[in-house]
C-alpha cells in the first residue's frame, strides 16, 4: 500500500507541492476529511482563499476565540482541504471505497495547473486573523479622510492595556507573530499593507464624558461605568480601577506618629481654597482627554520643598506610566522631541531648565488647544497631527517665550506653589502613599464622580501670577509699565526711550538682552493701545514745550548721552534739563493729561523734577 501520508516537497514560496502527494493518496486520506462549507472547483485562487478563510474566521466565537496556535492548525488545515478540494474535484460516486484517486476522482486537475499546499498561512490571512480577532483599524491621527495619517491599533483584550487599541509597530508585529512564529520581514510588511488598505478607519473616541480607566469605560455625564468596548477606540486610560464610592484613606505612620490622608494633603499644597480646587481639578483633566481644556497649567515656585513634584507624582500615578510623557518646554522648539504625544493623553514635567527660551511657540499654543501641527520624526515622514490631553509643567524660573501674544497668555495658568515644607519634609508620602491602591481609586472617584467640570476655574492667584509672568516675559511691556507713568516729558523720542530702555534693562533684567530700536520700537507701537494717555505719528513732532521741564529718569537710570553736557556743576535738576532739538519721532502725551499733569505740579501734589510724589 502506497504511504498515505507522503508530502510533496517544499516550494520556493513556502507552499507543498500536490502533484505527486495526490497522485499517491488514498481517497480516504484525513486531510480531505474536513468538512468542505461549499464547492471550491469553479474559485479562483483568491477566490478559494477567501471562501475558506471568511467561512473559518465567521464561524468562530469573538468571545472566546481558538488559542493562536489552534487558529493557525485549525485554517491552515482548512485551507490545504480546500486546495485538495479544488485539485481533485468532485468525487465519482461509482467509485468502490479504497479507490485511488485517479479513479476516484476523474476530474483531477492536471498537475501543472494545481494550487500547492501550503505549509503556512499566507500574509492576507495573517492579517484577516488580526484584522477579525483583535479589531485591528486604522486609528487616524486627524480624521478619517486624512489619507495615509494613521497607524494600525490592536484592541488589547487583557494585560495592562485591557480594552484599549495600542498602535505601536511592536504590538501589531506581535499579534501577527501569534499566528505565524517564523514570518519573514517581507511578509509582516505585506500583512501591514494589507491591514491599512482594509482596516476600517476611526478616530479616538472625541465623546467628551466618556473616560477610560483601568476597569472599564466611565461615563462622566451619568456618573456609571461601562465595561470596554472595541467600538470606543481610547489609544490611553488611566491605570486606576474605579471604584465606586472609594473612602479617603487614612494612614497612619508608627514612626513618627503621624496620621496621613490624600484629600488634607491636597488641602495642605495652598492656603488657598481656590488654588486647592484648581489642583483637584488638574488631577481631572489629566485623565479627560475628551476635554478640550485649553489651558496648559505652569507650577511655579523659585524654591523648592514646595509641593510640585509630589502633586506631579500623584498626577502620574492617577495617568499610568503608558499614558503620560515627560516633555520639557524647550522641546516644543526642537525637531524629533514631540513624538510621544501620539499615545499619551498627559504631558506632565517636573523639571524645567531655569534658562529656558522657547523662540518659536507655534507647537505648544497648537498642542494646548488641540488644533493641527506638524510631527517631525526620526526616519519617518512627517505626520500633521493633534494632542488630546492636558499638559502640566513645573518651572523654577519663568520661562522665556519669543511669543507674547495675548493669544499665548491666555492658554497659560500659573498656579503659584507659595508654601514651603523645609524641616518637615516627608518623604514616604512622594515614595509610598501616593503609589498605594486606594488612595489613587479615592482620588479617581473624587475627580470623576464628587466633582463637575468642563472648565478649569482660575483662581485671582493665578490671575496675579500669570500678570506677574508678562512682565517677566515682556521686558519692553514691563519698562512700559515702569518707566511712562514716571516721565515728566510729553514727548519722549524714540531714541530716549531706547537708550533709558538698555540702562533699565542692566538694573532691572540684567540675565536678559535689550531689543534692538527697531524691535524696541515695533514692540512699544504693538501695545500701544493699553497706554492710552500715549499715542505716536507717523511724521516727526514739533518739541515746542513737551520737553521743556527737568526729566528725573536721565538720572535714575545713569542716561549720559541725554544729560546735560554744557551744565558741569551739581544741580541734579539741571543735569536732566535738555537743550531739545525742533521736532522728534516718538511718543507724544495726551494734551489733557498733560495738562493735569502740569497743575498737579504746579500745585505741589505731582511728581517733581527729583522724581519724588
Amino acid at each position: 500500500m502506497p504511504d498515505k501520508k507522503k508530502t510533496a516537497p517544499l516550494a520556493t514560496n513556502g507552499t507543498v507541492t500536490t502533484s505527486d502527494a495526490c497522485h499517491n493518496q488514498y481517497d480516504n486520506d484525513s486531510t480531505v476529511s474536513l468538512d468542505i462549507q461549499e464547492d471550491f472547483e469553479d474559485l479562483t485562487y483568491n477566490g478559494l482563499l477567501k471562501s475558506v478563510t471568511d467561512n473559518y474566521l465567521l464561524g468562530l466565537d469573538l468571545d472566546m476565540p481558538p488559542s493562536p496556535a489552534e487558529v493557525e492548525s485549525q485554517l491552515l488545515q482548512a485551507t490545504n482541504s480546500a486546495i485538495e478540494s479544488y485539485n481533485l474535484g468532485p468525487r465519482d460516486p461509482s467509485a468502490p471505497p479504497g479507490a485511488p484517486i485517479k479513479e476516484a476522482y476523474p476530474d483531477a486537475r492536471p498537475a501543472d495547473v494545481r494550487i500547492r499546499k501550503f505549509r503556512s498561512l499566507v500574509p492576507w490571512q495573517v492579517a484577516q486573523i488580526v484584522k477579525h480577532l483583535h479589531h485591528a483599524k486604522c486609528v487616524c491621527w486627524m480624521n478619517t479622510g486624512d489619507d495615509g495619517n494613521y497607524d494600525i491599533g490592536i484592541y488589547q483584550t487583557d494585560g495592562d492595556s485591557l480594552g484599549i487599541y495600542d498602535t505601536s509597530q511592536d504590538a501589531l508585529e506581535q499579534a501577527v507573530r501569534r499566528y505565524h512564529a517564523t514570518i519573514s520581514s517581507r511578509d509582516v510588511a505585506e500583512v501591514v499593507c494589507v491591514l491599512r488598505a482594509e482596516c476600517e478607519r476611526v478616530t479616538c473616541c472625541e465623546n467628551r464624558d466618556l473616560i477610560a480607566v483601568n476597569n472599564g469605560i466611565f461615563d462622566y455625564k451619568n456618573k456609571v461605568l461601562m465595561p470596554f468596548d472595541p467600538a470606543y477606540v481610547f489609544t490611553s486610560k488611566s491605570a486606576v480601577d474605579y471604584v465606586e464610592g472609594a473612602p479617603n484613606p487614612i494612614i497612619h505612620n508608627a514612626d513618627d506618629g503621624t496620621d496621613w490622608d490624600v484629600a488634607s494633603w491636597m488641602g495642605d499644597l495652598s492656603d488657598d481654597p481656590e488654588v486647592v480646587r484648581l489642583l483637584w481639578e488638574m488631577l481631572g483633566a489629566s485623565i479627560r482627554p475628551g476635554v478640550s481644556w485649553n489651558k496648559s497649567a505652569w507650577l511655579y515656585s523659585e524654591t523648592g520643598n514646595n509641593g510640585k513634584g509630589t502633586y506631579c507624582t500623584l498626577m502620574r500615578n492617577l495617568c499610568g506610566d503608558d499614558a503620560w510623557a515627560s516633555v520639557p518646554l524647550k522641546a516644543f522648539g526642537e525637531q524629533f522631541m514631540l513624538e510621544p504625544l501620539m499615545r499619551v493623553s498627559a504631558v506632565i514635567t517636573d523639571e524645567n531648565d531655569t534658562s529656558t527660551y522657547l523662540d518659536d511657540a507655534a507647537a505648544l499654543k497648537s498642542i494646548i488647544t488641540g488644533d493641527p501641527f506638524l510631527l517631525n520624526r526620526k526616519f519617518k515622514e512627517p505626520r500633521t497631527v493633534r494632542f488630546r490631553g492636558f499638559m502640566t509643567q513645573c518651572v523654577n524660573a519663568y520661562p522665556r517665550l519669543r511669543d507674547r501674544s495675548e493669544s499665548m497668555y491666555r492658554r497659560l495658568l500659573v498656579v503659584p506653589f507659595d508654601k514651603r515644607f523645609e524641616g518637615c519634609e516627608r518623604k514616604y508620602i512622594k515614595n509610598d502613599y501616593l503609589h498605594r491602591k486606594e488612595v489613587l481609586e479615592y482620588v479617581l472617584f473624587h475627580v470623576l464622580c464628587e466633582m463637575d467640570y468642563y472648565e478649569l476655574s482660575v483662581p485671582e492667584a493665578c490671575v496675579d501670577a500669570l500678570n506677574e509672568y508678562r512682565m517677566v516675559n515682556d521686558p519692553v511691556r514691563d519698562f512700559c509699565e515702569d518707566v511712562l507713568p514716571q516721565a515728566a516729558w510729553d514727548l519722549l523720542p524714540w531714541t530716549f526711550l531706547h537708550d533709558l530702555y538698555k540702562r533699565w534693562m542692566v538694573r532691572r533684567q540684567p540675565q536678559s538682552r535689550a531689543e534692538s530700536l527697531r524691535a524696541f520700537k515695533s514692540r512699544v507701537l504693538s501695545i500701544l493701545d493699553d497706554y492710552p494717555d500715549w499715542s505716536t505719528s507717523d511724521s516727526a513732532i514739533r518739541t515746542g514745550n513737551r520737553m521743556d521741564a527737568p526729566e528725573p529718569l536721565i538720572l535714575e537710570y545713569d542716561v549720559t548721552e541725554w544729560m546735560n553736557k554744557d551744565y558741569h556743576g551739581q544741580d541734579r535738576t539741571k543735569l536732566c534739563t535738555v537743550d531739545p532739538k525742533v521736532n522728534y519721532r516718538g511718543l507724544v502725551r495726551d494734551p489733557s493729561v498733560a495738562a493735569a499733569l502740569a497743575a498737579d505740579a504746579a500745585s505741589g501734589t505731582g511728581v517733581t523734577p527729583d522724581g519724588n510724589e
